[in-house]
């Protein structure tokens, strides 16, 4: 493991909420080529289930009132609806060509069509699409604004991230990134989003209040996604062809790090005591599970082929 201690003072973490009295967050991993989802429990990372979905999946999104999980299945144009309280798909819709990016946030579920370029909302009480939103071209990542009112939608073709008025629909504002942006994370103040540039091996730094472009900062080759820790002092970038994680400071926008994970690392999430973080490793087939203070890997955890986890997909988290 490739790592440089990081000195940090206090670090405030925030307390895990179980939906049901003694339920610990679970991890929810799509596995593309097996066409189904590792379900893991974090309190001891063992594999709680194993549940069949649709055809290729590769994004997901828990919801933030522990009810659904979503998974986005490319392969067949559909997203599967699984209850967390059952562990088993409960609904299946039919979206574009091309669903990839999802982010469920209350009543609503957004949707990112990688082909058909657009965001597509969809009311979970109704299961009805309310809009098609054009965005530009192969949306490829989501995150919302705290108050819920503002949609960052990364378009990988176009080098841009665009803000959508959740309100009303229309595009807003847009920011130029590196080349391909894809994976995002946004800060807890909803102040500062971090974007990864696959092909520009950087991520963006762009302050959402001005919608300008703050920084560029290196990484590996071939940055898929983003997570933040440590009360958003670290971020952590996955590096698909270097099978590593970069650290960066975010107080000083500068890599500090790395950490060796295993083969293709792409989805990464960080556990709600904002301490541990689980990256999916597609080659290798498995999650690794590392200490964002330290650097450590503490456990290693088997999933079904080709896990991606594009999204957020870990319980009891709030974006």
């Amino acid at each position: 493991m490739l790592f440089k201690p990081l000195l940090l003072g206090i670090c405030l973490s925030t307390c895990c909420f179980a939906y049901t009295v003694g339920a610990a967050p679970l991890a929810f991993i799509t596995n593309q080529q097996s066409g189904n989802v590792t379900v893991i429990n974090t309190s001891n990372n063992a594999v709680e289930a194993t549940i069949p979905v649709g055809k290729e999946p590769a994004g997901v999104s828990v919801d933030n009132i522990g009810k659904y999980a979503f998974v986005s299945n490319p392969g067949d144009g559909s997203v599967s609806v699984i209850d967390i309280s059952e562990l088993k798909v409960v609904r299946n819709l039919n979206t574009g060509p091309g669903p990839l990016a999802l982010l469920a946030v209350g009543d609503r579920l957004f949707v990112a069509d990688w082909y058909d370029d657009y965001v597509s909302i969809i009311d979970t009480r109704s299961w009805e699409t309310e809009a098609n939103v054009a965005v530009g071209r192969s949306p490829s990542g989501l995150v919302i604004s705290p108050d819920k009112h503002t949609l960052y939608v990364s378009i990988r073709d176009d080098n841009l991230v665009v803000a959508i008025d959740t309100r009303t629909l229309k595009l807003t504002a847009k920011v130029e990134t590196g080349e391909r942006p894809f994976g995002m994370k946004l800060s807890t103040d909803g102040r500062t989003l971090y974007v990864a540039n696959v092909m520009s091996n950087s991520i963006s730094v762009i302050d959402t209040q001005a919608m300008q472009l703050k920084a560029h900062v290196s990484v590996g080759e071939r940055p898929y996604a983003v997570s933040l820790a440590l009360n958003d002092s670290r971020a952590f970038v996955t590096n698909q062809y270097d099978d590593t994680v970069s650290i960066i400071d975010t107080t000083t926008l500068k890599p500090i790090g790395l950490i060796d994970v295993e083969e293709y690392p792409e989805g990464i999430n960080t556990h709600c005591d904002d301490l541990h973080v689980y990256v999916a490793n597609w080659f290798s087939n498995t999650v690794t599970v590392f200490n964002a203070r330290t650097g450590e890997i503490t456990d290693t955890i088997d999933t079904g082929d080709s896990p991606r986890a594009y999204g957020n997909f870990i319980t009891s988290q709030t974006d």
